[in-house]
């Protein structure tokens, strides 16, 4: 197999790189700066003529992006700092603003399927309109990647496109100085799971196993230093540092399209009940890899789960053999909560969503029907009674 990596975002890390990365980034006589408003912009001097921009991303308003676009017309560059939501955002933004001719196949594809591609013909980088990404946050890595979740009427959509990736990154710890102890290890769980799913789904690879292998040992260990007590600045940066490399390295580079089975049940579980990603992943989790554990391909390999889990468990060696046993003991080590268990509509509502955004003739999902959806969702909430599904149904977008 043949396989490339190309990435092109340059990334400037350590203390005080903020101040430094702006001093030579070309900002232009316009920049646009998109900062959460959550976030205080330590180190980020808003420079003269800006448009100073500060946004609730997180909120997932489909109005965002529009409003965004519109103050940032004669942008000369965009400078975003934030969360994963608010560097999304302002992803988009460059891109629609570099190629506004992208508008509407975006809109057309997002109303047919969870992901969609940007078109390959439109979807050179622009060097006019620069974007600077420093992210508040540890594990989405949205700094270096080339995919955005966008918020539509019809839910939350994958984008993946070159015009998506920044060109410069910053990796400052003094920005994720005050980034709650509970998301700090949601971010490196996020971090291992980015790395150890698409293992999970895809066959041997030497040089990306061995990339896989040296990120998931590197978070494990963070997330125990961790459990101890605190991070520092040092210990902080290399979060973000495995977060990019999560992105960067050869750790996905050949593996499986859509091979991180659990992240298309858990964005639809999280859009439907409103809540964030991690924990619909935790919740949802056990009962994908315990399938995958039991042999049912569709899902991923046994031997691959296997030997991701013997890297877990090479640091923490008390876990349990069994995965099926040790997800939960390791989710509950590591102070790790679910979701609270969903309405039983919610959870009818999500498994129809899984299937029409992901499965059926799209690629991602498609050897899975909607009712194996909902049993991973009814075995994921026990308390929850499950609703039969005896046909497909429109489901209404909220």
């Amino acid at each position: 197999m043949i396989t490339e990596s190309y990435e092109p975002v340059r990334v400037t890390a350590g203390a005080a790189s903020t101040a430094a990365s702006l001093a030579r980034f070309r900002l232009g006589d316009r920049p646009l700066v998109i900062r959460d408003s959550a976030v205080e912009p330590v180190g980020l001097m808003i420079p003269p003529g800006a448009v100073d921009l500060s946004v609730e991303a997180a909120a997932g308003d489909m109005h965002l992006i529009p409003a965004l676009l519109a103050a940032g017309r004669r942008a000369t560059s965009v400078v975003a700092l934030g969360g994963g939501s608010t560097l999304d955002a302002a992803k988009i933004v460059r891109m629609f603003l570099a190629a506004p001719g992208l508008a509407a196949p975006v809109r057309a594809l997002a109303e047919r399927s969870g992901f969609v591609r940007i078109p390959a013909l439109v979807a050179a980088r622009s060097a006019e309109l620069p974007l600077l990404a420093i992210p508040t946050t540890l594990g989405t890595g949205a700094e270096v990647s080339s995919v955005a979740c966008q918020v539509t009427p019809w839910g939350r959509r994958l984008l993946a496109g070159a015009h998506l990736r920044p060109d410069h990154a910053v990796l400052d710890p003094v920005h994720t100085s005050t980034l709650p102890w509970a998301l700090q290890m949601e971010g490196l769980l996020e971090v291992i799971l980015r790395v150890l799913a698409p293992l999970i789904g895809s066959p041997p690879s030497l040089a990306a196993d061995h990339d896989a292998r040296a990120i998931v040992t590197g978070a494990v260990a963070l997330a125990e230093s961790l459990r101890a007590g605190y991070l520092g600045a040092e210990e902080r940066l290399l979060a973000a540092q495995l977060s990019a490399a999560s992105h960067r390295s050869w750790a996905l580079v050949g593996r499986e399209s859509y091979a991180a089975k659990h992240w298309y049940l858990a964005n639809e579980l999280s859009w439907v009940t409103d809540t964030r990603k991690i924990p619909a992943t935790i919740a949802v989790l056990p009962a994908i890899w315990g399938r995958v554990a039991e042999g049912d391909d569709r899902w991923g390999f046994p031997e691959r789960l296997a030997l991701a889990w013997s890297w877990v468990r090479g640091a923490i060696p008390t876990l349990p053999t069994d995965v099926r046993d040790g997800l939960p003991a390791l989710f509950e080590r590591w102070g790790l909560r679910a979701i609270d268990a969903p309405r039983t509509a919610q959870l009818h509502e999500a498994a129809l969503r899984v299937h029409e955004s992901w499965g059926g003739s799209l690629p991602a999902l498609g050897r899975i029907g909607v009712a194996e959806i909902h049993e991973v969702f009814a075995e994921s909430f026990p308390t929850a009674l499950a609703l039969p599904i005896e046909h497909r149904e429109e489901v209404k977008a909220k």
